[in-house]
């Protein structure tokens, strides 16, 4: 688990795990990228949690290729802070991967807190066509893998980095993270290196996590920028010159998008005028502030 100013979530997260993870021995490792806070309220609160050194705002694939050198089990669970997996989904995803050991990676469905099913459980290794069709389309990329009724198991193209489990072996076989990705993309970036060694990737619709994506900041400014920066950042390294020009192209378009047509809509909607308003204004700030985003993360840290 990678922390960052984490401490309203964690004993929801902590407790959830442990609910979730009643038949299955296991071990919580922490590493703290903010402030120090959620290191300290871990050590006071759940004193079993194993704490890895903080080495400061590291990044999210950094903190855990830290993590994941300490981890001793034959299965990696990436969990985020504010993730709180269902009471028996850590029992039946390890169950599951136990059944389907041929797997290199196995995850389960993310859930926002109203109930709603998360657009990232149904990601597709992009192409810089999905960004041009994603101007037009809510969808925010491409869906693949298991459609949203799904009841049965099966294949997918990428989990949702809030909540997957790697084996080991295949972790550490490719390195891990890409540590040139500060934040978001870089799962999608491990699944395309998963693939490409011919690995299967399978979800369990069965397995449920609640996720309270971007610690509920989920539309603000910076989260935006973070996110189109990975995506920008995963287009230089996948895709030809041309195909980066085309996503990032496509990315400011998107942002202009929702910059100009989300204020019109809160007209309509004022039942939803306060959240289309902060859409608004975080997709502004990715608009705005293109050369922070462009060139993807030119080195570990904010963008520049």
């Amino acid at each position: 688990m990678v922390a960052y100013q984490s401490v309203p979530f964690l004993a929801e997260c902590f407790s959830s795990i442990a609910a979730a993870a009643r038949g299955t021995r296991f071990e919580i490792l922490l590493i703290d990228n903010g402030d120090g806070s959620s290191e300290a309220f871990t050590r006071a609160q759940f004193p079993d949690v194993r704490i890895v050194a903080s080495e400061g705002n590291i990044g999210f694939g950094a903190g855990n290729n830290r993590l994941a050198r300490h981890a001793r089990a034959p299965r990696l669970l990436l969990v985020n802070p504010d993730a709180a997996p269902m009471p028996g989904s850590i029992d039946r995803l390890v169950a599951f991967s136990k059944q389907r050991p041929e797997a290199a990676a196995w995850g389960g469905r993310s859930y926002s807190p109203k109930g709603d099913l998360d657009p990232a459980n149904f990601m597709a290794l992009p192409t810089p066509g999905d960004f041009v069709v994603s101007i037009v389309d809510s969808s925010p990329l491409r869906r693949g893998g298991l459609a949203p009724n799904a009841v049965e198991p099966g294949p997918v193209d990428v989990l949702n980095g809030g909540f997957m489990m790697v084996r080991t072996d295949v972790w550490r076989a490719i390195g891990g993270f890409d540590e040139g990705f500060f934040l978001y993309a870089e799962e999608i970036d491990l699944f395309e290196r998963i693939r490409s060694r011919g690995d299967i990737v399978l979800v369990d619709p069965g397995v449920g996590v609640v996720h309270n994506t971007g610690s509920g900041q989920s539309m603000s400014g910076s989260r935006l920028i973070y996110l189109t920066t990975g995506r920008m950042h995963y287009a230089r390294k996948h895709f030809s010159p041309l195909g980066a020009w085309i996503t990032g192209c496509a990315l400011w378009l998107t942002a202009a998008k929702y910059a100009a047509i989300a204020p019109l809509l809160a007209r309509l909607k004022p039942h939803d005028a306060d959240r289309l308003r902060q859409l608004a204004k975080g997709w502004r700030a990715v608009l705005n502030e293109r050369p922070r985003w462009w060139y993807g993360y030119r080195r570990t840290g904010d963008p520049r």
